[in-house]
């Protein structure tokens, strides 16, 4: 039997509603569909909402370290795209924590006014198959190893490819 589940949405505490929806709208393009004083339903597409926000006033530190989520992951259409989403953030004063290729994918990860990792990555490779394939070889394990699970690239150079019409196979291996 096929699984039909899809990921709907998720959740966040804050400790400063008002910054962390304004920070998600700018970052993400959300919209709010839904916010009272205690929570802010969210969303970019035309799911009713992708994410909630929420401040309940008794919100702590979250200690480095804690297990739970690490960050969250949104995907854009390929290596020229990522190029355009890095523009565009840094267009609005969001800068990048970290920018990975992970061979089969590539990163740019940014920190949302609580601290949460949010990531913006692109597959590398043409087809999802083709990234599942990847995963299941010796590179993968390869690839993987700390600090960074691959290897750390300048968005300015992903930029500067992109405007100089690179194909996207090449742009996918910017920082290998």
């Amino acid at each position: 039997m096929a699984n039909s589940l899809q990921l709907a949405h998720f959740g966040l505490r804050t400790r400063d509603l008002p910054t962390a929806i304004e920070w998600y709208g700018r970052a993400l393009g959300a919209q709010v569909r839904f916010q009272n004083d205690l929570a802010a339903f969210m969303s970019f597409d035309d799911e009713h909402h992708r994410f909630v926000l929420w401040d309940d006033g008794d919100t702590g530190e979250k200690p480095e370290n804690a297990r739970g989520v690490d960050h969250i992951g949104f995907t854009c259409g390929g290596p020229a795209e990522l190029a355009g989403e890095y523009e565009r953030l840094k267009g609005l004063g969001i800068m990048p924590a970290m920018s990975v290729n992970h061979h089969f994918t590539s990163s740019i990860y940014y920190r949302d006014p609580d601290g949460n990792e949010v990531e913006i990555t692109c597959d590398n490779m043409p087809s999802k198959a083709e990234c599942s394939a990847f995963m299941a070889t010796p590179a993968m394990a390869d690839a993987m190893q700390p600090p960074f699970f691959g290897s750390e690239f300048d968005p300015e150079e992903l930029i500067r490819l992109r405007n100089e019409g690179v194909p996207e196979q090449e742009l996918a291996r910017v920082g290998l």
